[in-house]
């Protein structure tokens, strides 16, 4: 009987060691803030992710993706007033807003072709959370209280990835990314992103898949 249960311990542990694909990206992130009654303009921050892949299906068709990421947002408020206060304990000197995010982003992704296909195209989309870990507005850390600190949002990419042998993939990804929640305290202020991101998808075991 305890051999019986080490075999079927093991035969599930290579099955599903089968079906995870490790993945790193990284590039830029197209950021804008959007603030009631205040003009704002994209500032170009960056994006790195990384993760893996939990494939759901014998043709590697859909999987499930669970990734960590840090996330660099950059914006510029343009007509603004200086010594305005802006919201609570946020007094607005200088135009320029960045913040930094780490997270967690579980998506669903769809791939198009089957098996062992060299190219295959790919959509994903799921939710963000994201913990804002510093806030500045015009070079000036914002007090803990002047700003949210766990961000709701959504993700939506599109691209493609490209066989490199039987182990690795190249993956190139662009799309959006939007706030569900507001970033300052009693103001409405929600990032909305356009990235861009390359990045290296491996296989640890059963290249098949």
């Amino acid at each position: 009987m305890k051999k019986l249960l080490i075999l079927i311990f093991i035969t599930i542990s290579f099955a599903s060691y089968g079906q995870y694909r490790w993945e790193v990206t990284g590039g830029a992130t197209f950021s804008k803030l959007n603030l009631d009654n205040v003009e704002s303009s994209s500032g170009t921050g960056f994006y790195v992710n990384a993760g893996y892949g939990y494939v759901m299906g014998v043709r590697a068709r859909t999987s499930i993706v669970f990734s960590l990421e840090v996330l660099q947002r950059k914006s510029s408020l343009d007509n603004i007033i200086p010594g305005v206060p802006l919201g609570e304990g946020v007094f607005i000197d200088n135009p320029d807003v960045e913040v930094l995010q780490i997270g967690f982003n579980p998506k669903f992704r769809y791939l198009t072709g089957e098996g062992k296909d060299r190219f295959r195209g790919f959509i994903n989309v799921g939710p963000s959370f994201r913990v804002n870990t510093n806030f500045e507005v015009g070079g000036v850390e914002l007090e803990d209280e002047a700003y949210e600190k766990l961000i709701i949002g959504g993700v939506y990419g599109v691209g493609f990835s490209q066989m490199l042998g039987e182990m690795f993939d190249i993956m190139v990804e662009v799309g959006a990314m939007n706030d569900f929640v507001d970033n300052l305290t009693n103001v409405d202020s929600k990032f909305f992103d356009v990235y861009a991101r390359v990045g290296l998808r491996f296989r640890i075991y059963d290249a098949r898949r």
